[in-house]
């Protein structure tokens, strides 16, 4: 029987590295190249920066001070790893994208490209925009209030970022709630874009319940008088809407053409000497003052001809 040849040591250290090889690509296919001095070299240098290179590169060079066949040599390995920038700067989920093969990262980065883009519809998102926005968003594990803060940062950065900003629905139903409150302060629009991109707005982050809150101590401010209404839940909105709903229909308006932020309106609300009127006194005050104009609507032109027509009728007038 012949005895097997013994491996010189140049065939052991060829073995070395073959056999790390093989273990970092099984681990890493994406960065298989990644020895090659070049573009491979060059997107993992990118992505995990120098250092982790370098220690890479070490084990290439030098394989026999590693040993990955044992749990302490991989141990040993791993602690390098940790100490590096990448591993250190790097949040988690970042981490776990950059190890998928590229096939697996261009597979999340579709699918997660397809729900922003009908998610966000109402931003108008260019190509360019939600190619970047569904690449980073999907590497950062980015959900939810972090990916609208994201998103509204990216759009905030065009030429008319602010005006498409306050356009969208999460400026729109911050607005709302203000609305509901009547608050209208004049930096308004700055507090709302500040919100919508998870920005500090003069040291506090602005969300709804800030401007339900502000809203609540304005309205107080200047209507004590409703605030039983106020701290029971109403907003100033659900208080007005009787008053608007009766004076729409009494003037023969769009509702939503009446507002209480109109001081013609808000005398509903009552004032300091003044409890809140009633539907009695709060129709009696359309009907008699001329700036709401009830003599120009058609009932009342209406009822004008039928006392005409009584009177006319009265005075034997009318055969």
């Amino acid at each position: 029987m012949v005895a097997p040849k013994k491996k010189t040591t140049e065939e052991k250290t060829k073995a070395l590295v073959t056999n790390w090889r093989d273990q970092f690509i099984a681990k890493f296919p994406q960065f298989a190249k990644i020895l090659d001095g070049g573009a491979g070299e060059a997107e993992a240098r990118r992505v995990f920066g120098d250092d982790t290179l370098d220690l890479v590169l070490d084990v290439a060079k030098n394989p026999n001070n590693y040993d990955f066949t044992t749990q302490a040599g991989i141990d040993y390995f791993n602690s390098k790893v940790y100490a590096t920038k990448y591993y250190n700067e790097t949040a988690s989920a970042s981490k776990a994208f950059d190890v998928l093969t590229q096939g697996e990262r261009e597979d999340k980065i579709r699918v997660n490209r397809n729900t922003i883009a009908s998610n966000y519809g109402d931003l108008g998102l260019t190509v360019t925009e939600l190619d970047k926005i569904a690449k980073d968003a999907t590497r950062r594990g980015l959900t939810g209030v972090g990916l609208n803060y994201y998103i509204n940062s990216v759009v905030g950065t065009r030429a008319r970022g602010k005006q498409d900003l306050l356009e969208s629905m999460d400026a729109q139903g911050l607005m709302k709630v203000a609305d509901a409150y009547g608050y209208k302060p004049d930096d308004l629009n700055d507090q709302i874009l500040a919100g919508i991109q998870g920005k500090e707005y003069n040291g506090e982050i602005i969300t709804a319940d800030t401007f339900k809150k502000k809203g609540i101590a304005r309205a107080k401010a200047a209507y004590f008088q409703l605030a039983p209404q106020l701290d029971a839940g109403l907003t100033m909105s659900e208080i007005f809407q009787p008053y608007r709903d009766t004076a729409a229909k009494v003037l023969e308006l769009a509702p939503d053409s009446i507002n209480f932020n109109d001081p013609k309106w808000s005398v509903a609300f009552g004032s300091a000497t003044k409890p809140p009127m009633s539907m009695g006194e709060f129709l009696d005050e359309i009907k008699t003052q001329p700036k709401y104009n009830y003599g120009n609507t058609k009932q009342a032109k209406s009822d004008a001809r039928n006392i005409v027509q009584t009177l006319a009728e009265a005075f034997g007038k009318v055969q």
